[in-house]
């Protein structure tokens, strides 16, 4: 958990990356982690993959926080967000459905 908020950290104190897709799933990383994530993606400008499929970390604020995240970065190139197969209480899948019809243009993948 902590080194996944580490490297979150890193990817977004530089703000020249490159990284275009970021594959994270069944990584085992916790809430620190998710919430670092979150604070990347406020701000990350080149991100366009996320995947956090088999991440069990995003429910309740820690993925409302991923959510508002990238409702907020009106800038963010993030178009594919997958959240297959993660523990998402009902608090994040409303903050997420909300991203939905904000920001059509990222498609979240998740279970239904």
């Amino acid at each position: 958990d902590a080194a996944g908020a580490a490297m979150a950290g890193v990817l977004r104190e530089n703000a020249e990356t490159r990284l275009r897709e970021l594959y994270l799933g069944a990584t085992g990383m916790g809430p620190t982690a998710a919430s670092g994530f979150a604070a990347l993606l406020r701000s990350n400008l080149s991100l366009e993959k996320l995947d956090l499929r088999l991440f069990p970390a995003l429910g309740g604020p820690p993925g409302v926080a991923l959510a508002e995240a990238l409702r907020e970065n009106a800038e963010t190139k993030l178009r594919e967000l997958n959240l297959q197969i993660t523990d998402m209480g009902a608090a994040a899948r409303e903050a997420f459905e909300a991203l939905q019809r904000t920001r059509p243009q990222i498609v979240v993948k998740w279970d239904t």
